[in-house]
């Protein structure tokens, strides 16, 4: 089978370029993926890495607007896209862009045309119902209606497309985690890790919150549930945002910026290492009109590791954690800070968390895991029979 899949992630070596190296090991697909030469997303350019040896076809497509728009979604394809149609003649089109982005409606719009008898396949994360602003609620519309088969992130996605009108086939298939490159290390070589920290001293329990430092992480929340914790409890917040200067002054007012640190951006090679410094990782994420957590990628990067996580209610994160650790009502800090206090006095569960993150990182969420379940998918849309 010939499968174009279009996607801005796969412009990263270590984001979505292992799921085509996985789906391309699958015999019988020839797969040619396409992305775009310049992309801006939370007000950062993302930078193009071209696969290594890939047994796949890559296209790098010329798009435009860019310094107009600075938004994924507004990324759109000059004529390079109709010739790679004419080019490639696929019998499937993955398009990993949400249906209101006008990638989604021009790969869509072009398929219909030039390889009519092509299958569509569209993917979302999107899991809060809203009434979109012209001209995405039309470009949505269009997405859902021409679309042979949907691919959901999450169950709550799955219910905001019925919702939307959506009435064909979906399927959840989830993010993936690199589980090569998250890896657990024994309890000696996790102590050795912490103990490259110069504040570190044995006995601490370390906490840890990955991601962007914005107030819908609920990380003030954070700060309030350490307040309530001894002071061999430390905190390490790994990432940046426009929150930093307001958690600071707060750790201030809490009389726990001793306890607090800020280790700011790190390269995703550099996360295994300080997620396997952490006794438990925090995701407390607090649901807002236009948003909630979609996933929450550094839960299985946790698990992975076999590290416990905290996690709030908010969105799909329940589903991720599963019994990988603890969760609690978003919003409630007496609720969060119970949770760390019952995984730092019993290192037991802590360690059940672990190996369950473990396993499901290993079973559901690798990388293997998410192409293969694409493979099924592509096979059922085309009506073959699983080899």
């Amino acid at each position: 089978m010939r499968v174009l899949l279009m996607s801005h992630t796969c412009m990263s070596r270590t984001a979505g370029q292992p799921k085509l190296h996985c789906l391309a090991n699958h015999k019988n697909l020839e797969l040619t993926a396409l992305v775009p030469d310049k992309m801006c997303a939370y007000d950062e350019w993302r930078t193009l890495e071209m696969p290594v040896d890939p047994k796949f076809q890559f296209v790098v497509g010329h798009t435009r607007w860019h310094y107009i728009c600075k938004q994924w979604y507004l990324t759109n394809y000059d004529l390079s896209l109709p010739r790679l149609l004419k080019e490639t003649q696929p019998d499937l089109v993955d398009i990993w862009h949400e249906p209101w982005s006008l990638a989604a409606a021009q790969m869509i719009y072009w398929t219909k045309r030039l390889c009519p008898h092509a299958k569509i396949i569209t993917e979302t994360e999107q899991n809060i119902y809203k009434k979109l602003p012209p001209p995405f609620q039309q470009i949505q519309d269009y997405s859902l209606k021409h679309s042979d088969f949907m691919v959901a992130r999450n169950e709550e996605a799955v219910e905001v497309l019925r919702r939307k009108g959506y009435k064909g086939s979906v399927k959840i298939v989830p993010n993936a985690v690199d589980c090569a490159l998250f890896e657990p290390k024994t309890e000696p070589g996790k102590e050795t890790l912490r103990l490259e920290f110069e504040w570190y001293k044995p006995g601490d329990f370390l906490v840890g919150y990955v991601g962007r430092l914005v107030p819908e992480k609920g990380l003030a929340d954070t700060l309030s549930a350490i307040a309530q914790q001894p002071p061999s409890v430390q905190l390490i917040f790994i990432g940046d945002g426009s929150m930093r200067k307001e958690l600071e002054t707060l750790a201030k007012t809490l009389k726990i910026e001793e306890r607090v640190h800020f280790l700011g951006n790190k390269p995703l090679t550099e996360l295994p290492a300080l997620m396997n410094s952490l006794h438990v990782l925090v995701l407390p994420s607090l649901t807002t009109s236009r948003w909630k957590e979609q996933f929450g990628r550094v839960l299985i990067e946790a698990g992975a590791c076999k590290v416990a996580v905290v996690g709030s209610s908010s969105g799909a994160i329940p589903e991720v954690i599963g019994k990988a650790g603890l969760i609690f009502p978003e919003g409630n800090v007496v609720a969060f800070a119970e949770c760390l206090s019952r995984l730092r006095e019993d290192e037991e569960s802590r360690t059940n968390c672990g190996e369950i993150g473990y396993n499901r990182a290993h079973g559901l969420f690798s990388w293997q895991c998410v192409a293969d379940d694409m493979m099924e998918i592509y096979r059922d849309v085309l009506g073959q029979s699983l080899q």
